[in-house]
């Protein structure tokens, strides 16, 4: 049988010649055309009743595992922290790895005995361990680490079924095989801005309640900060870079004992793997970080804390979060983005209100601490003069995880659709008038090219510009996803359609009634040439404007809104109540 190498990274994909066989594990592969080629190998769910079912499994997986991290982590550090402490600073990076390994196991189990040669890298154990979760979030976009996983999955399980080349790896690969760069130290912009909040908090200021990252506009949210603590005092999220200096760079993990001992297959992986992947910021970082949070510039013992996009994204903020939470303080979380009550699982609208004591959401929603606040974001519903047609793209998704609305095959679908679409409109005006805007996040998909391969002709908006700060320039926006970006455009009251590609069965039986009403009146479309169809009528302005305000579409887009995400004209006065009222 002829053997084939099986590639898990980018930088093999070119240093090996063509005249060998290979085969893709999860890489989108181009050739000249823009064409993704056939020898790709990727996991297919054969229905979505198994999608549900393996993702019900990593649910349970995660809730066995964060168990037992709490008992290990408490008696590793000598502490006696809540569960609730242990699950708001692992869950981002714990939840993001057991459902990245039980989707890479899946794919290596269901690969033929003897059909595959790996290769694989020497792995540097420093360049795997991140410090803290922004670290492991750029580092699980990288080649090198998903390569290390897949290849500690074949060596601990697969050996005897797929053959193992080892091949050293040059010092110093070029940047663009990476797409992942280690933490720098901070700027000097950085530096200035905390030597001026460290010279601020010596004015006798209010500082009762914690107010940073909401989503809001810089102005609103010094409004609101004003109205609580009668203060002007402006939060930042703190970026790991501020306690660089500091901390343990050069970790020598020793090899731990099984998490869990005498399991089988991938809970014998997970319990050996966790401790040897964890942040440093849990382990060897630990105590140095808690000493850091001591010293860091904001209200040492807060009454409340709110926040949006200041939760799970910085090691700094957490620790200070749950530090306080243990002593006391109260947490609200605000809702910050789309698919939150609508898709039949979403792992965030599960574990955020439960975390939070108060959680504030974008539309009216049946959940025990939530209260509707309606879309945080500084949105804006002005008419606009423009010509333009805006269609905006979400970021195609590289490695996979079990995640129910995205991964390797859902992209490629995706981008197919969109160049259909592209290939509709290029001997139209439509092409005239449309301009894309493309996520500011990159893989390897390089949609641009893709998409100048089915009209070399398009128009592309900045893609560096954030899209909320597009949708008052344009006639009518085009929503290639039922997301965060859908919401914004309805709340805003901006003429919007959506190209629906993903399946419906994702969604809950409420959403799923309004996105066939959006279908009847036009808003929703499944199909390319269905949208191309519906931009030819409506050709002029005037159209576009009488068709969106037609007044039983409106009802149908108040109803929603109000449902899913509406704008709150009394939004900061409602938000300073439930901050200030006990």
């Amino acid at each position: 049988m002829k053997k084939e190498y099986l590639v898990t990274d980018l930088y093999h994909l070119e240093k090996y010649n063509d005249r060998i066989s290979k085969r893709y594990l999860e890489i989108p592969v181009f050739d000249k055309k823009n064409k993704l080629k056939n020898n790709i190998f990727f996991k297919k769910w054969k229905s979505y009743k198994e999608k549900i079912r393996d993702h019900n499994k990593n649910v349970k997986l995660y809730k066995f595992y964060l168990e037992k991290l709490t008992i290990y982590l408490n008696k590793y550090h000598n502490k006696k922290f809540s569960k609730r402490y242990w699950e708001i600073i692992l869950y981002p990076w714990l939840w993001f790895f057991v459902s990245s390994v039980t989707f890479k196991w899946s794919l290596i189990s269901s690969i033929k005995p003897n059909k595959f040669i790996f290769l694989k890298k020497k792995i540097d154990p420093n360049e795997i361990i991140p410090i803290g979760i922004e670290d492991f979030i750029k580092m699980s976009t990288s080649h090198y680490w998903n390569h290390h996983i897949f290849s500690k999955i074949v060596e601990h399980s697969f050996s005897k079924k797929i053959a193992v080349k080892k091949i050293e790896v040059p010092k110093n690969i070029p940047e663009k095989y990476i797409i992942y760069k280690k933490l720098e130290n901070k700027s000097f912009l950085e530096k200035i801005s905390l030597l001026v909040q460290k010279l601020l908090n010596f004015f006798p200021q209010k500082k009762d309640y914690l107010i940073f990252s909401t989503t809001m506009s810089n102005i609103q949210e010094i409004y609101l900060n004003f109205l609580v603590n009668k203060s002007f005092l402006f939060y930042k999220v703190l970026r790991p870079n501020f306690f660089l200096g500091k901390i343990k760079k050069n970790i020598k993990r020793k090899k731990f004992k099984r998490l869990v001992p005498n399991k089988k297959g991938i809970e014998n992986f997970l319990s050996e793997e966790i401790l040897m992947n964890l942040p440093s910021s849990y382990l060897e970082n630990f105590s140095i970080i808690e000493k850091i949070v001591e010293n860091i510039p904001f209200p040492k013992t807060p009454k409340k804390i709110f926040t949006c996009l200041g939760f799970n994204r910085s090691t700094l903020m957490d620790r200070y979060i749950v530090k306080n939470l243990e002593n006391g303080t109260s947490l609200i979380l605000a809702q910050h983005g789309g698919n939150y009550f609508q898709q039949k699982i979403h792992i965030d609208t599960e574990y955020e209100p439960k975390v939070s004591d108060r959680y504030l959401t974008w539309g009216n929603v049946k959940n025990n601490n939530a209260e509707a606040i309606g879309v945080i974001k500084k949105i804006d519903n002005k008419k606009s003069s423009s010509n333009k047609i805006i269609l905006e793209v979400r970021v195609a998704k590289g490695y996979t995880r079990l995640k129910i609305d995205s991964g390797f095959l859902e992209s490629k679908k995706y981008s197919d659709s969109l160049c259909k679409f592209f290939s509709y409109i290029k001997n139209s005006k439509i092409n005239d008038d449309l301009y894309v805007k493309l996520h500011q996040v990159k893989w390897l998909w390089d949609e641009k090219k893709q998409f100048q391969s089915c009209n070399p002709y398009l128009n592309f908006l900045d893609e560096r510009k954030k899209m909320i700060n597009e949708i008052n320039s344009a006639k009518l926006i085009i929503q290639t996803f039922c997301g965060t970006g859908h919401l914004e455009c309805l709340a805003a009251n901006r003429p919007t359609v959506i190209l629906f590609v993903n399946d419906i069965k994702l969604y809950n039986e409420k959403s799923k009634k309004y996105f066939e009403k959006f279908k009847k009146n036009g808003i929703l479309h499944t199909t390319p040439l269905s949208l191309f169809k519906f931009l030819t009528k409506m050709n002029s302005k005037d159209k576009i404007e009488h068709w969106w305000n037609n007044k039983k579409r409106q009802e149908l887009l108040d109803k929603y809104r109000y449902d899913f995400g509406f704008l709150n004209k009394n939004k900061i006065e409602d938000i300073k109540n439930i901050i200030v009222n006990e």
